[in-house]
């Protein structure tokens, strides 16, 4: 592919498009609405969200199953702004805006104003921005990321045309590098895509010098994850190596992930993204940076299962190119952005006002967010009633909520001690020892009986419409810690 620069003018998109402070005043709208919707929101913790700020609470290098960023950042804003479901996903809608604002700022130096401010908006209200800005999820930090190694990229690359050098970007550009790869590893797709960008278009190639300072910001600030992960025996690399296994080859799975990224980006902007890919004029260090995770996770979905996000970070380069395109086409424009406002104006609305609302089948529609406390506080009422000074479970998703809404109340919750190697953060990190000495000892349980001689249920619940809706629950008072060996071998991944 030619390796031209795409910043042209496009006639008339002034007059179309009107003036900056138009797409300005609709980007600081869906920002406010999400902020103001936030502290309306009805809905609780998933059990992901959750988890991530029980990360937090320890500051550790590495958790089971993701890099530390996110407990980080749940940790700073619940200290900041008080333990609350609001304090946790505020950091979300602040980090997206933060996104797009990088992006227009990467699309200006590649497209007249009109795409750039076009190519903010179409990230800003993509069906996943939508969705990550309403949750806290390891994709938003990464996303960032991301974007500020691009604009990073870029500074560089046009220091080096100049025959010149630019130590700042290069110390941007590595930390934020090395900060990606603390959000998710999948920062390591964008790092390749980076690469081949460098290497099919002068404007992304740093100089050698800035590359050389640029590797050793990231290695500083990735070594102590990866001294973390050595000493824990790399164990997220084996969480990722187990889910990403598969019962055999498929073409029919990544045809669906790619399918399933019309939603994930909003059809006309993907395909926008396509169309621009496609053509002979797009810079190709664009195409490679949004092509590079989409094929390795097409790849992946051959051999294994893949998630529709799990490639995500093609959002930053991609609405560039698809801004370039729409620019263009008035009302193909238009429609998108409005597709997009509609899912950012449905979703915090749901959540604050929809939490009633059912399935079909009767289940409630957001379940996953909901009866999470109704579940906690039982259990948490019924140990601190026996006196309890620690409450066992072996399930993630009771040990998650157990430990939110515990937080501050002196029960210590554990986890039932794994039986070989750990299936959650909790049994790595926070498994009972029979030393400990807990009077009495208690176990929380979902499902079927224990099988443990002389273990009584002291009290019993069947859980209500939400994440758990119908399972009954069982409170044990056991005999002897022995009796934990009867779940442990009962295997859950994370």
């Amino acid at each position: 592919m030619p390796s031209t620069s795409i910043a042209r003018p496009v006639p008339g998109t002034d007059r179309i498009y009107g003036p900056a402070s138009a797409a300005l005043a609709v980007a600081l709208v869906v920002i406010a609405y999400r902020l103001a919707l936030g502290f309306l929101d009805r809905t609780e913790l998933s059990t992901d969200e959750a988890q991530y700020w029980f990360w937090g609470q320890s500051l550790e290098f590495g958790a089971y199953s993701k890099p530390p960023l996110i407990g980080w950042i749940t940790r700073a804003s619940t200290d900041l702004f008080g333990q609350s479901v609001a304090a946790v996903r505020l950091p979300a809608v602040l980090l997206h805006a933060a996104t797009a604002a990088v992006i227009f700022a990467c699309a200006r130096r590649l497209a007249p104003q009109p795409a750039a401010w076009l190519a903010a908006l179409l990230y800003l209200v993509s069906p996943a921005v939508a969705l990550g800005s309403a949750l806290m999820t390891t994709d938003t930090p990464l996303l960032l990321a991301a974007a500020v190694v691009l604009l990073a990229q870029l500074r560089a690359g046009e220091a080096n045309a100049a025959g010149l050098r630019s130590p700042g970007a290069a110390v941007v550009l590595g930390l934020a590098l090395g900060l990606g790869l603390l959000a998710k590893h999948a920062m390591l797709f964008w790092l390749l895509g980076a690469t081949i960008a460098s290497l099919v278009s002068p404007a992304f190639r740093p100089s050698r010098a800035d590359l050389l300072l640029a590797g050793g910001i990231l290695l500083a600030v990735v070594t102590p994850h990866l001294v973390w992960l050595a000493q824990h025996g790399f164990i997220t690399f084996r969480h990722i190596e187990a889910i990403t296994q598969g019962p055999g080859l498929s073409l029919l799975r990544p045809l669906r992930f790619l399918a399933e990224q019309f939603v994930v980006a909003g059809p006309i902007c993907f395909a926008a993204m396509a169309l621009a890919i496609l053509r002979d004029r797009t810079d190709p260090a664009l195409a490679a940076l949004a092509l590079t995770p989409v094929l390795i996770i097409m790849a992946q979905g051959v051999k294994g299962p893949v998630l529709a996000n799990w490639a995500v970070l093609y959002l930053v380069p991609g609405t560039i190119l698809a801004g370039q395109v729409l620019v263009m086409h008035r009302w193909l424009a238009l429609l998108s952005l409005l597709l997009g406002l509609s899912v950012s104006a449905a979703l915090p609305l749901a959540k604050a006002m929809g939490t009633d609302l059912k399935m079909p089948g009767g289940e409630p529609l957001l379940s996953r967010y909901l009866g999470h406390s109704d579940v906690a506080h039982w259990a948490l009422d019924a140990a601190s009633a026996q006196g309890a000074d620690v409450l066992i479970a072996k399930d993630r998703d009771l040990l998650a909520d157990l430990s939110w809404f515990s937080n501050g109340s002196g029960l210590a919750i554990r986890a039932v001690p794994p039986g070989g190697t750990p299936a959650h953060h909790w049994e790595m990190m926070a498994a009972f020892q029979p030393g400990d000495g807990a009077r009495p000892l208690l176990l929380l349980r979902s499902g079927a009986p224990l099988r443990c001689k002389d273990a009584e249920v002291i009290a019993q619940m069947t859980a209500p419409p939400g994440f758990a809706g119908g399972d009954t629950l069982l409170l044990y008072r056991l005999p002897y810690p022995g009796c934990l060996g009867a779940t442990a071998s009962e295997g859950e991944t994370e």
